[in-house]
């Protein structure tokens, strides 16, 4: 009985000696690994924030596409206004750029590979398709803008919501937007056009979710198990909502009976 009581004695004073030993007593979880990655991608996390407000304000005054005269009066609303707040603009366009920026530069570091996951803010594939959607993005805003402003593009001067607070002939917002969707005088190129504006409607939508979930992880605004999964419904629910009014004012000036109306009406 001695014997066996010694034995076991001498197992649990083994078993605290190896619990406390310094070497086990060290055992970092696993977190952000960006290194100095970590100041530029805190920037696009801050201003990706920005970036959410924008999008999910700018589909807003889309759905009201549905409706032809609520999008007029929406437009001249949102004109209005702006013609009490100069430099107003501004506040949207620098953090888009400072957005944009901070994207390429972590792309550029970090390349497009899929097996280079180093942060615990999501899975491999969700990472790879943060990249591929923003730099997707990036690309559609240079056609959005290059149009805008006539840059040699072959997309249509007008029609787009950015160039509607510029100013559009009055009564016009509607038409002008639908023709955006159609800009070439081939069917084809057409419906592709129609198409990849909804792919990019849908690629906004995941980027804008996930990266607001990867930015609350970042700046520690959740850092429990509990608010981490209320986060994660959160940015779920918000990507469910941006895909719903982002397809619906797709719907509107793509596919809907007051396109073609619209269009003859202005002869288009």
């Amino acid at each position: 009985m001695e014997t066996k009581a010694a034995t076991a004695t001498g197992a649990d004073e083994a078993a605290k000696t190896c619990v406390h030993h310094p070497l086990e007593l060290y055992q970092p979880e696993p977190g952000c690994k960006c290194g100095k990655l970590r100041p530029p991608r805190k920037l696009h996390a801050l201003t990706g924030f920005w970036l959410t407000l924008f999008v999910t304000v700018h589909l807003a005054i889309c759905l009201t596409g549905i409706n032809p005269h609520q999008y007029q009066n929406t437009v001249n609303l949102v004109d209005r206004c702006l013609s009490y707040l100069p430099g107003a603009m501004l506040l949207v366009v620098v953090p888009l750029l400072l957005q944009a920026a901070s994207g390429v530069y972590l792309v550029f570091k970090e390349g497009m590979k899929y097996d280079i996951k180093r942060c615990d803010r999501g899975g491999k594939l969700r990472f790879f398709l943060q990249r591929f959607s923003g730099l997707a993005i990036l690309a559609f805003l240079a056609i959005h803008a290059g149009s805008m402003y006539g840059w040699g593009i072959g997309f249509s001067h007008q029609g787009t919501v950015a160039h509607l607070l510029g100013g559009l002939p009055e009564g016009n917002a509607f038409s002008y937007t639908a023709s955006a969707f159609r800009p070439w005088t081939s069917p084809a190129a057409n419906l592709l056009t129609i198409a990849f504006l909804l792919g990019g409607i849908l690629g906004t939508a995941f980027h804008v979710a996930n990266g607001a979930l990867s930015g609350a992880i970042l700046w520690k605004v959740v850092e429990t198990p509990q608010s981490k999964a209320w986060v994660e419904h959160f940015c779920a629910g918000l990507g469910i909502l941006l895909v719903a009014m982002g397809t619906m004012a797709w719907y509107g000036f793509a596919l809907s009976p007051n396109v073609p109306v619209a269009l003859a009406a202005t002869g288009h």
